[in-house]
């Protein structure tokens, strides 16, 4: 079998069906989907095992709620398939999705497969083409030379862009590197595994297509603020240096920048508290003594006005300045 379809479920009731329906049509039919009810209080489970009486190709999970991560480690520890490929529930593939996967790995090879998306706001279509730059196949050496030099984040803040989603990972490379993500995380969960994939691969091939339908609702983002685990970086930082060897290339500096921004967002984040600013303040100095982000900000070089910004920011404690970007942006 070559693809694994694994589908994270939890609260997408509204959009389950769609999803589903989007993947057991695909012209490619050499898959598994795999769904995983992560304690999905609504209706959820019970669509996921409906699929599964009348389609030979669906699996179900059901679990403990215990987060993304987790039901993505769930799905990938009973996947069958050579290649595993990522589709969250309340979205959609568009059709050829799978077919330009296997197309890629039957001509190239390649280790990893991935292709751009569409961003539907409400109905409203929008292409986002991130990976336009990237087209085409890419052996070691040439991901070397021309991937791995923003393979964690560039001088000019540019990095290849890491959503698990868009994209079909050979399982001999996905799987541990999965497994190896901690449960607890819930932002930047992707580039945790993501970049070490990269890194992993002997060959990747970018398609400039969007087959990938991904559902944004601005409105639903601004309403549903929340503070991240300020310790969340170091999680996700510690997967990458079990895979990636930092000491080549110029990773090390690539870290930091990649560490400095991290940090500066779950500081960001962290005012969405409904607590008092002394209290948050204090939160966040403790955690500023951390030595892998005290490090990463001591070091971090930049050209991106930006993070040139947080890092001052972060350096100098200019927390009350941070609170204020918080509150306008």
């Amino acid at each position: 079998m070559l693809f694994s379809v694994i589908v994270p479920v939890y609260k997408v009731e509204k959009y389950l069906k769609c999803c589903v329906d989007s993947i057991l049509t695909q012209s490619f039919s050499d898959f598994e989907l795999i769904l995983v009810d992560d304690g999905s209080p609504d209706n959820s489970p019970q669509i996921c095992d409906d699929y599964a009486k009348q389609d030979n190709r669906v699996k179900v999970i059901h679990k403990q709620n215990g987060g993304l991560v987790s039901a993505r480690k769930a799905g990938v520890k009973i996947a069958s398939g050579d290649f595993i490929v990522n589709v969250d529930g309340d979205d959609y593939i568009k059709q050829g999705y799978l077919q330009e996967f296997a197309n890629a790995i039957k001509e190239h090879n390649v280790d990893v497969a991935c292709v751009s998306y569409v961003e539907d706001c409400e109905g409203a279509i929008k292409e986002n083409n991130d990976l336009a730059d990237f087209e085409g196949f890419y052996d070691r050496e040439k991901l070397e030379k021309q991937i791995f030099p923003f393979l964690l984040k560039n001088k000019n803040g540019k990095s290849f862009p890491s959503t698990i989603c868009m994209k079909a990972f050979r399982k001999t490379i996905f799987e541990n590197v999965q497994l190896s993500v901690d449960d607890s995380i819930v932002m930047g969960e992707d580039y945790a595994c993501v970049k070490p994939c990269i890194y992993l691969a002997n060959s990747i091939f970018v398609a400039n297509k969007c087959l990938y339908g991904y559902r944004f609702n601005p409105k639903s983002i601004t309403k549903n603020k929340k503070a991240f685990d300020l310790y969340g970086v170091k999680k996700r930082i510690e997967v990458i240096e079990k895979y990636v060897d930092l000491n080549a290339f110029d990773f090390k500096e690539q870290s930091y920048r990649l560490i400095t921004h991290s940090f500066f967002n779950a500081v960001l984040s962290q005012f969405n508290r409904r607590e008092k600013y002394k209290v948050i303040k204090k939160d966040i100095k403790e955690a500023l003594k951390t030595p892998i982000y005290k490090n990463a900000i001591n070091n971090c070089k930049s050209k991106d006005k930006q993070l040139r910004l947080a890092c001052f920011a972060l350096k100098h404690r200019l927390l009350w300045l941070i609170k204020i970007y918080n509150k306008i942006r």
